[in-house]
C-alpha cells in the first residue's frame, strides 16, 4: 500500500520529467503529428492536465478557478491536427500542470493517512481513495511516457532522463 507521502514524491518526480520533456519546445513543436497517426504532444500534455484534475478531485481538492477549458483533451477526444478550436498553448498547459501538481501535493500534506485510505465510490466499485488516486497516477505515467518520442519528433533527440 502506498502512503500519501510516497504518492506526493512520485508526482513531484513525474512533474520534473514532464518539464524536462517539454523544455525548449514551441507551440508549433507540440502540434507536430506522429506518423502514421496518433496524438500530438499538445494533446498528450492537455490530457495529462485533465488527469491531474482527476487526481486532485479524487483527493477531495478543487482546482483553481482560472483553470483553462480542457474539454479538447478529455478521454476519447479526437487527435489534434493543428491549431484548432479548444487547443491551448503548450506553455499554458505546462504552467497548469505545475500548479495542479502543487495543489495535489499540498492537499496530500493536509490529509491524514486515514483520509487517504477512506473508501470512496469509483467506477470499479468502492475503493480506497489512495488506490483511486494511484489508478489515475498509473494512467498519468502511461501518457507521460509518450512525451519522449513526441519530443524526438520535434528534432530534440538529446538524452532527457
Amino acid at each position: 500500500m502506498i502512503t500519501k507521502d510516497e504518492f506526493a514524491k512520485l508526482l513531484t518526480f513525474e512533474l520534473d520529467i514532464m518539464l524536462k520533456q517539454v523544455d525548449g519546445l514551441s507551440q508549433a513543436d507540440s502540434l507536430l503529428q506522429p506518423e502514421p497517426g496518433g496524438n500530438c504532444l499538445n494533446w498528450v500534455m492537455g490530457h495529462l492536465v485533465v488527469n491531474l484534475v482527476d487526481i486532485l478531485k479524487t483527493l477531495g481538492g478543487e482546482p483553481f478557478t482560472s483553470l483553462p477549458e480542457l474539454a479538447r483533451y478529455e478521454i476519447g477526444t479526437e487527435p489534434i491536427h493543428g491549431q484548432e478550436a479548444g487547443v491551448l498553448d503548450l506553455q499554458v498547459l505546462v504552467e497548469t500542470a505545475r500548479q495542479l501538481t502543487g495543489m495535489i501535493t499540498d492537499r496530500l500534506d493536509q490529509m491524514t493517512e486515514a483520509e487517504f485510505d477512506e473508501e470512496i465510490e469509483f467506477w470499479q466499485g468502492k475503493s480506497r481513495r489512495g488506490y483511486v488516486a494511484f489508478f489515475y497516477f498509473f494512467h498519468h505515467s502511461y501518457h507521460l511516457g509518450q512525451l519522449e518520442p513526441l519530443r524526438n519528433l520535434a528534432g530534440r533527440t538529446e538524452k532527457v532522463i
